[in-house]
């Protein structure tokens, strides 16, 4: 330090001493001169004295940097960050130790894995190799593991630069795929199952047309009786087609709310007149609700009609012979049962209750959850006997929930079973306010 202070003395007296000889040399009235000389000796000073100014020292724990400096990561700032994304994240440290967790990972894997061994929270052995392949140098490809904790996952490895060190040197991020498995596990057994329906009707047409072609070419009777059984097996094909296509334009168009509103009186009306004659041809009767309960609902007029229609008509399929199937409506304005069966009960005044109840022989409660999947049946032989497509539910649950509704479906073996759609209405009529 003294050093320092004697070379700032040196120079400064060399400044002064130059100065002193140059005012000197030019005289005490040459003034626009003196202001030149003045201005450089000032300069000059200025320089001598940043030219002897020591660094600042740093004191510990502070963080002042030089503008080429790169500010070290702490503990806080990277937690704060990975914290906040959706996808579990582990750092690891040269050992392979899991230095940082963000929460997902914690929710994941456990809240105390940090400190861990990744081998002791995790033995996927195809994980292990991608960080040996990492530590040579080579970059891994995203790989799928088996699954954790219920999760399909993808993983992806990359190394964390030197600036990083301080918080570990792997990242590893982790993406949930499993909605897409299963999407695409349902697209699969879609397919199967569509495959499956056309390929009876289409090997039943086969081999009746083989045989019209062969033995029964000169047989007038059988000729009939084949022709007749060709004519279902294709109205069967046909009722499946417009089934698939009807949802999916239903199935397109569910996120986008419907416009219009529909008249539930008429609606169920025109349903119930339509379906009287195949009714009465079992002996079946079917009532018909008080048509004070029958508003109008916003919504789509036709699909709607699809709705009510499926739903009666399935409850004369399954009816016994000589019994009743009864649509019942009721407006329900209580705030708490609003909430029990609309999806989205908020800011919704009212609601349609439309049931549908059948004295067929009833549903297991095994089944239940599954009579909205495309193509499940309770009994696959008599459905296919009765002209069900196993699509007429699942068009039902897709349509009340465009609508903003709910399907509820309640059933006793022996008794029957009662399907019941709720749709929100846009004002509570003056009567039941």
């Amino acid at each position: 330090m003294r050093k320092g202070f004697a070379t700032l003395f040196r120079d400064l007296a060399v400044v002064v001493v130059a100065m002193a000889a140059l005012v000197g040399f030019t005289g005490r009235t040459d003034w626009p001169l003196l202001v030149v000389l003045l201005a450089a000796a000032l300069s000059a000073l200025a320089f001598v004295l940043l030219r002897h100014q020591g660094p600042q020292e740093e004191k510990p724990g502070s963080s002042v940097l030089s503008d080429t400096d790169e500010a070290p990561l702490s503990l806080g700032a990277p937690r704060a960050l990975i914290d906040a994304l959706p996808d579990p994240v582990l750092v690891l440290d040269a050992q392979r130790r899991i230095a940082l967790a963000n929460l997902a990972a914690r929710d994941l894997l456990g809240a105390d894995i940090e400190g861990n061994s990744l081998l002791s929270v995790l033995r996927q052995p195809a994980l292990l190799t991608a960080l040996d392949a990492l530590a040579r140098g080579e970059q891994p490809e995203p790989m799928e593991l088996p699954e954790i904790a219920g999760h399909s996952m993808v993983a992806e490895l990359s190394l964390i630069e030197a600036a990083g060190a301080e918080i570990g040197r792997t990242l590893i991020v982790f993406h949930d795929v499993s909605n897409l498995r299963r999407a695409e596990s349902l697209r699969s057994d879609f397919v199967a199952n569509v495959s499956h329906e056309l390929k009876t009707p289409l090997a039943t047409l086969i081999g009746f047309l083989e045989t019209l072609k062969g033995p029964a070419r000169n047989d007038e009777q059988a000729r009939a009786r084949f022709i007749d059984i060709m004519l279902t097996e294709a109205q069967r094909m046909s009722r499946i087609v417009a089934d698939l296509l009807s949802l999916s334009r239903i199935e397109l168009n569910e996120h986008q709310s419907p416009e219009g509103s529909a008249d539930m009186k008429r609606l169920v009306a025109a349903v119930v007149d339509g379906l009287a004659l195949k009714a009465e041809a079992r002996g079946i009767v079917i009532r018909s609700p008080d048509p004070t309960h029958l508003p109008r609902v916003p919504g789509d007029a036709d699909e709607l009609t699809q709705v009510v229609q499926n739903l009666v008509d399935n409850a004369l399929k399954y009816c016994r012979d000589q019994a009743v199937v009864t649509v019942s409506a009721e407006i329900i304005t209580d705030p708490a049962l609003l909430r029990l069966h609309l999806p989205h009960p908020k800011s919704v005044p009212a609601a349609l209750a439309l049931s549908v109840n059948d004295q067929g022989p009833g549903i297991a409660r095994e089944h239940i959850p599954r009579l909205t999947e495309r193509f499940y049946r309770v009994d696959t032989a008599r459905s296919r006997d009765l002209g069900g497509t196993g699509l007429g539910l699942a068009i039902v649950k897709h349509i009340v929930n465009r609508h903003r509704g709910k399907l509820e479906i309640q059933s006793v073996l022996g008794q029957g079973s009662t399907f019941t759609i709720y749709l929100p209405m846009d004002a509570a009529p003056a009567k039941a306010a």
